[in-house]
């Protein structure tokens, strides 16, 4: 079932939308499965090598890799972001609830953008600290005026003291301000305060299940997480087929809508892929393995430096 009216015009006014007990413990469990056999295998790894005093199996998904990095950032560095790309994380970009709800708001062809991250928000660790910003910070400016969705899914409940994420409402109608990449060290991009819009801040907490739904425009943040349990969450982003995109689909289609001197790609470092069509079903992405293969075999293209 995608969203309602109602939920549509309030997505439209705010720029964000949480909607409640859409994905099930089943839905979420092999993404969780995913991640802890990467832990499992890096663990090996760096124990093999006298890195790691042990592999920290009998502590439970929400502590084990706390107690890891305490050792070594190594098993962080090596799950986090858009690192993974088997059937678990492939499941759930392609999940039809999901889908449901995308096709909602970009319409029924849908690309998932290169740009899904897995984030675990580890206690005390200064990279889970993410300041302020708008994800068209990242993108190309040619796609700031369309909608690249960002589905927000935590994979444990998403409290105030986990660092849940804090929205600006209706700061997304204003357009795109200037960033500049972070004071801390950390490689990301941030709003510097003399330009962070003056709305309404809103602390997001999230259960399990649930699933935040941003506009690119959409200034949000998260804090420290200071309690012992991390904070795992998956973002994913979709957009129209019809917005620049680097899928190369079996069929050879190109976007005729566009002019010459469109970029490649909303984000040309990682790469697209079609996960929902009525015009083009047989470039649908149909397996994890198909995504695996397309996902390790793109070659960046670099992204416009658009704050230098």
């Amino acid at each position: 079932m995608g969203l309602c009216p109602d939920q549509i015009a309030r997505f439209h006014e705010d720029g964000y939308l949480v909607v409640d007990d859409v994905l099930s413990p089943a839905d979420l469990q092999p993404v969780i499965a995913e991640i802890s056999e990467a832990i499992d295998k890096e663990t090996r790894v760096l124990m093999d090598r006298g890195e790691l005093s042990r592999s920290y199996a009998e502590e439970p998904f929400e502590r084990r890799l706390t107690r890891i990095t305490a050792e070594t950032e190594a098993v962080y560095w090596s799950v986090c972001s858009g690192n993974l790309h088997g059937s678990g994380i492939f499941d759930l970009i392609t999940n039809p609830k999901l889908l449901n709800l995308a096709e909602s708001l970009v319409g029924p062809e849908i690309i998932a953008s290169s740009v899904y991250r897995l984030r675990p928000k580890v206690p005390g660790f200064a990279h889970g600290v993410v300041p302020w910003h708008q994800d068209s910070g990242y993108f190309e400016p040619y796609c700031d005026d369309d909608l690249v969705l960002t589905a927000w899914i935590p994979l444990v409940d998403a409290t105030p003291e986990r660092g849940c994420l804090r929205v600006m409402r209706h700061a997304h109608t204003t357009g795109v301000v200037p960033h500049r990449r972070d004071t801390d060290g950390t490689g990301y991009l941030e709003i510097p305060k003399s330009h962070l819009p003056l709305n309404d801040i809103v602390t997001v907490p999230m259960s399990l299940g649930g699933v935040l739904l941003l506009t690119n425009r959409t200034p949000h943040c998260s804090g420290d997480n200071v309690t012992d349990v991390i904070r795992w969450s998956v973002d994913i982003r979709y957009q129209s087929a019809d917005l620049p995109t680097n899928y190369d689909a079996p069929s050879g289609w190109t976007n005729e809508k566009l002019p010459d001197d469109a970029p490649i790609a909303c984000y040309p470092p990682e790469a697209d892929f079609l996960v929902r069509s009525r015009r083009r079903l047989g470039d649908v992405v149909r397996g994890p393995e198909t995504f695996s293969r397309i996902r390790r075999r793109h070659v960046e293209s670099p992204a416009t430096d658009r704050w230098a």
